[in-house]
């Protein structure tokens, strides 16, 4: 491996733990050994759901069309 590889590696290791870091802050504690608060309210996976499907399927055949032009 060359010193670009190790510095790319390096780069994406950082950005990785990096967020990790940011995102990862201490809680409030209660001094019961719970975090202080309730659970959030649940967010709902399944309102865009059918669209999201069929913008896939779209992707997936302009996909493969594109290929078969491409191969022809």
């Amino acid at each position: 491996m060359t010193m670009k590889d190790f510095s790319k590696i390096y780069l994406l290791a950082f950005l990785i733990f990096a967020d990790v870091a940011a995102f990862a802050g201490p809680g409030d504690d209660t001094g019961g050994g719970d975090l202080g608060g309730g659970d959030p309210p649940p967010a709902p996976i399944n309102t865009y759901l059918i669209l999201m499907i069929g913008l896939g399927l779209l992707l997936a055949f302009y996909s493969i069309r594109k290929y078969k032009k491409q191969i022809n």
